[in-house]
C-alpha cells in the first residue's frame, strides 16, 4: 500500500453513526498508519416519521439500503453497519470485506440509580429496542412492564434521559459503549439469563465486490471469529425471520475451529423459550445457523411462538389452538437436546476469557 492511498467511509449523520464510524477509522488507522481514511457523511432521505415507526438497533432498513446503494453508486470506498441492522444475503454488488473484533455482545439494562432487575419494583417500565428483549423481560421478570420504543438507540435513550416514558432503558451494551454512557448502565443480562439479538456487539464493514484494493486493505482489521460469529447468527435469524418483529434470540462463540451456536425463539404469552444448540465446523458457519434454525422449526412450541409474532393481538378464535397440544411451561421441558454434545461445556464462556485472533 502507498503513503498516499486514500479511503473513504460513508456515514449518515448522528451522535452514534459518527462515533462507530471513527471507531472503524482507528482500527484501520492503526493497521495503516500511512493510508488516509476520511468520513465521507451523506444526507438521510428517509423521512423522520418512518424511521420512528420501526424497530431497529443503529440504522432503519430504508437507511441501511440507501447507505448499500450509494456504496454501489462510488460515494465512498467502505460503509460500516452494525451486524444487527444488516440483512442478508448481501445486495449484489457488495461484499463483507471485513467484520471486526467483537465488541460485549450482551445486552445492558441502564438505570439511573444503578438499580438491577431484580430490585426494580412492581410496574418499572423497562425500555426495550425489541420483541426479543420484550418477551425474555417478561418471562425472567413478571414485575416489570416492557415497554417497546421504535426508532432507534439514539431515539429510546432521549425518551429514557428526557421523558417519563419508562424509568430503565435495556440496550446493546456495544452500543451503549460507543454513546458513552456507560455510567448508567446497572446491569449487564448474560446469555444465561437473555439471550442477544444476532449480530449485536459487530460492525460489518462493506465494500463493492469489485474494488480488491478496498477489500485487501480492510483484510487487516478483519476477526476471523468474530466473523464467523456473524454468519452464523444471520443465517439462523434469517432462516427464520429476518426483521425485528420476531423473538429471536442467538449467540454464536468460536473458539479455534469449532463454532457453537446457541439459539432460541421466544414467547409473547410469557412461556419459557424454546432453546436448542449445535455446535460444528467454524467454516460452515451459516450452514449451521441454517440447521440451528431448522431443528427449532421443527418444534410445536416454537412454530405457536411465531403466529404469535404475527398475531400479537391473538390468533383467530377457530384457530387459536392449531396445533392441538398445550404449551410447555418450563424451559427444562422446552430445550432441545443438544445436536453435538461436548463435555467442554468451558466453551460457552467463551467472552469471560480474552480473545486471541487480533
Amino acid at each position: 500500500m502507498k503513503s498516499t492511498d486514500t479511503f473513504t467511509l460513508g456515514t449518515l449523520d448522528g451522535r452514534l453513526n459518527r462515533a462507530q464510524t471513527q471507531i472503524v477509522i482507528e482500527r484501520l488507522r492503526r493497521a495503516h498508519p500511512k493510508a488516509l481514511f476520511d468520513m465521507v457523511t451523506v444526507a438521510d432521505p428517509t423521512a423522520h416519521r418512518e424511521r420512528a415507526m420501526e424497530l431497529y438497533s443503529t440504522h432503519s432498513p430504508a437507511e441501511v439500503s440507501f447507505l448499500q446503494e450509494q456504496l454501489l453508486d462510488g460515494k465512498y470506498q467502505i460503509v460500516d453497519l452494525c451486524a444487527e441492522d444488516l440483512r442478508m444475503p448481501m445486495p449484489d454488488g457488495l461484499a463483507i470485506a471485513a467484520v471486526l473484533e467483537r465488541d460485549t455482545p450482551y445486552d445492558a439494562l441502564l438505570h439511573k440509580q444503578g438499580i438491577i432487575a431484580d430490585d426494580l419494583p412492581e410496574g418499572t417500565r423497562v425500555g426495550v429496542l425489541s420483541h426479543r428483549s420484550q418477551t425474555q423481560i417478561s418471562m425472567l421478570w413478571p414485575h416489570l412492564k416492557p415497554v417497546l420504543l421504535r426508532g432507534g438507540t439514539v431515539a429510546a435513550l432521549t425518551t429514557f434521559l428526557q421523558q417519563d416514558e419508562v424509568e430503565c432503558l435495556a440496550i446493546p451494551a456495544a452500543i451503549g459503549e460507543r454513546l458513552g454512557v456507560q455510567d448508567l448502565v446497572s446491569e449487564i443480562f448474560f446469555p444465561e439469563m437473555m439471550l442477544p439479538g444476532a449480530g449485536q456487539g459487530l460492525i460489518a464493514l462493506l465494500a463493492r465486490a469489485d474494488d480488491t484494493q478496498t477489500i485487501a486493505m480492510a483484510a487487516a482489521v478483519d476477526s476471523a471469529q468474530s466473523h464467523q460469529e456473524m454468519l452464523g447468527e444471520l443465517a439462523f435469524r434469517e432462516r427464520i425471520r429476518s426483521d425485528q418483529d420476531c423473538p429471536v434470540g442467538v449467540l454464536a462463540q468460536a473458539n479455534d475451529d469449532n463454532l457453537i451456536i446457541t439459539g432460541a425463539i421466544g414467547s409473547r404469552s410469557g412461556c419459557a423459550p424454546t432453546q436448542a444448540v449445535v455446535k460444528g465446523d467454524a467454516r460452515a458457519a451459516a450452514d449451521l445457523g441454517v440447521r440451528l434454525a431448522e431443528e427449532l422449526l421443527q418444534n410445536t412450541s416454537s412454530l405457536i411462538d411465531l403466529l404469535e409474532a404475527d398475531f400479537p393481538d391473538g390468533l383467530p378464535d377457530d384457530h387459536a389452538d392449531p396445533f392441538g397440544q398445550e404449551r410447555e411451561p418450563t424451559l427444562k421441558e422446552g430445550v432441545l437436546e443438544e445436536l453435538e454434545p461436548d463435555d467442554d461445556e468451558d466453551d460457552l464462556d467463551e467472552y469471560a476469557l480474552p480473545r486471541d485472533d487480533l
